[in-house]
């Protein structure tokens, strides 16, 4: 998602860009309004449920939704009624269109807890499956309109149906788990029915008369807490001969109230257990609910509903992950895994996905309220939720003769080859935005290269062993002052208020709509002419850090009547070229500047590893 800089007002200062500026590796140039757009990645065409995937873990603090949030395809004996609802449900979320079986982490990420949805667990590990009316929910956010306590319009039933053929009646028990929230004139109400006769009612909450909560749950003592059991004889009266039995659970007369949760359904008697239903499925993989949340159905505090199922991806089009060390740094590599593949390198995030599951921590101030999808690679979540050491599978990280590691855990590289086939490289403008924060060895790079990566220019570089303080406390200074100071026009949150860009402070550095202009041989960021081009990001020398992110990558570039190195007129520089090459090497004609690999105005054997390079290289698409 494309940011101008005055929407985004992140306040901190521009680089002067008169001119190029050249900073250790740092150069700003001017655009160009003759460039055209070569290629622009925002990563938004991945924000859909083909591309993307949920996160692998359940965090559950905070409560994220993971795409397995809700469903109404109810186990077998399970039949719900809506017919008793008087709304117009043709903008209502069909999640909270009468009962659904939810997935309680989810339903709490989406709502919040508010009166006490967190009760809903019954006792499980922050993980649960459970019966759910909401119209608290279904009115909220313009769904629909519920209508008014006057003139409630929500009355949503879901019936259990039993073949009790031949079971010994005298001794039967209903047992089960609730929660209920009184507000205005909701109402909940259970009911048994024998034979498709009358139905009984053996438990009725009304909130025209009753206040408070009631839940078999509301003890934070588990000892404390009972279901709420149905006895034959006492409760209600099941006919001995009775050979069919329905319970009904009702959620009626409501307007925009709170809720009625149900689970842990249990059927009984002196013989033991008839039936049992917790709506959970066969693994927690594969559970019961297992739709996302509707796309409409927002959340209460932001524009959407975070972690929805489409959290992350590592199948990027147009760029490759790599993870195994690059051929010029081949330590600088993944040497621990991820339990979540999210955080295994670089991966294409869902923004609010990433900054809900891991609780902001500054995340969310890079982008804001604004759902975007972004180059992503975060140590520090990736150290939260490593394999056990003894069942790592990758290589054991290197050490020196004295046993200590020489490289970080956390090594990746992300990159895009751009075929510039028809571009001047002279005239390349890269503009984008990034975010880092800053801890420990953790170092972010933004690098380029015009020959396959046997050079690259470095454009960002940051470097957070280098952005220490020294001196005494209360007086501390930077240890590198110059690259502090190159640093300083990027400090988004200066977290320890010393006006300075420091780790120590775990500082956010931030550049956004930063450019990069190169140019001829000789230029303050000069290109080779070929007729490809290598953006590379790098987060590297990482341990239990923090994170590097990057996003609207927009290459520019004037456009030239040629292929480098093409003198046949085929369209691609190839060894039918190569008798071309020699002639204007050794002072033939060469107006255009067809062979003039290195940008310097001559073409001469100085090209001729440029000339090879483009011979022999892949095509690219």
């Amino acid at each position: 998602m494309r940011f101008s800089r005055d929407r985004r007002s992140f306040g901190r200062a521009t680089v002067a860009l008169a001119g190029f500026v050249a900073f250790a590796g740092f150069c700003v140039g001017p655009l160009s309004a003759q460039k055209v757009e070569v290629a622009f990645d925002d990563f938004e065409n991945l924000d859909n449920a083909t591309d993307m995937v949920p996160f692998d873990l359940d965090y559950s603090s905070p409560y994220f939704l993971d795409g397995t949030d809700w469903s109404k395809a109810f186990p077998a004996g399970f039949t719900l009624d809506n017919s008793g609802n008087t709304y117009d449900n043709s903008t209502m979320p069909p999640e909270f269109d009468g009962w659904s079986m939810m997935d309680v982490g989810s339903w709490i990420g989406h709502a919040g807890e508010q009166a006490g949805r967190q009760r809903c667990f019954f006792g499980g590990d922050n993980r649960n499956t459970c019966l759910v009316a909401d119209p608290d929910e279904a009115d909220d956010g313009g769904n629909a309109d519920l209508g008014s306590p006057e003139s409630p319009a929500y009355n949503s039933y879901i019936t259990r149906a039993y073949d009790v053929t031949g079971v010994d009646l005298s001794t039967l028990m209903l047992s089960f788990d609730y929660d209920f929230v009184t507000e205005d004139t909701q109402t909940g109400v259970v009911e048994v029915s024998f034979d498709g006769g009358a139905w009984e009612t053996i438990l009725e909450i009304d909130s025209t008369i009753d206040s408070g909560v009631f839940s078999t749950n509301k003890s934070e003592v588990p000892e404390e807490n009972d279901q709420g059991t149905f006895v034959a004889g006492i409760d209600f009266t099941a006919p001995a001969s009775a050979a069919s039995m329905e319970v009904r659970f009702g959620c009626i007369r409501s307007s925009n109230d709170w809720w009625f949760a149900v689970d842990n359904i249990e059927l009984m008697n002196a013989g033991g257990q008839i039936a049992f239903d917790d709506f959970e499925g066969p693994t927690p993989e594969m559970p019961l609910a297992d739709q996302p949340f509707s796309d409409a159905n927002d959340g209460p505090d932001e524009p959407f509903d975070p972690s929805d199922g489409t959290d992350y991806t590592n199948n990027i089009p147009n760029w490759e992950i790599i993870n195994d060390g690059p051929a010029d740094m081949p330590t600088k590599r993944m040497y621990r895994t991820s339990l979540d593949g999210a955080f295994q390198g670089f991966t294409v995030m869902d923004s609010i996905s990433w900054t809900d599951q891991q609780d902001g921590q500054q995340r969310e101030d890079f982008f804001g309220a604004f759902r975007s999808m972004i180059l992503c690679a975060d140590g520090d979540a990736h150290q939260d939720n490593m394999v056990i050491e003894e069942e790592e599978t990758l290589p054991a990280i290197p050490v020196d003769g004295e046993g200590n590691p020489t490289e970080k855990q956390f090594n990746s590289f992300v990159q895009r080859t751009y075929n510039m086939s028809g571009y001047d490289n002279t005239t390349v403008e890269i503009t984008l935005d990034w975010d880092t924060r800053l801890y420990a060895a953790q170092r972010g790079l933004i690098q380029v290269s015009f020959d396959d990566g046997a050079n690259w220019t470095t454009l960002v570089d940051v470097d957070s062993a280098r952005l220490g303080l020294v001196g005494e406390e209360g007086s501390e200074t930077p240890a590198d002052p110059a690259y502090e100071a190159l640093l300083n026009p990027y400090l988004f949150n200066d977290n320890n208020s010393n006006g300075f860009v420091d780790e120590d402070g775990e500082d956010t550095v931030t550049g956004i709509e930063d450019s990069y202009a190169f140019g001829g041989f000789g230029s303050d960021l000069p290109a080779s002419k070929s007729n490809r081009m290598t953006l590379r990001i790098g987060c590297i020398n990482t341990g239990n850090d923090w994170w590097f992110a990057v996003d609207n990558i927009e290459v520019l570039a004037a456009t030239q009547s040629y292929v480098m190195g093409d003198i046949t007129g085929d369209g691609v520089c190839s060894l039918a070229d190569f008798n071309g090459f020699v002639t204007a090497a050794f002072g033939g004609p060469d107006p255009q500047g067809i062979f003039d690999f290195n940008a310097d105005g001559m073409t001469n054997l100085a090209d001729f590893n440029g000339f090879v390079a483009e011979a022999f290289a892949s095509p690219l698409p």
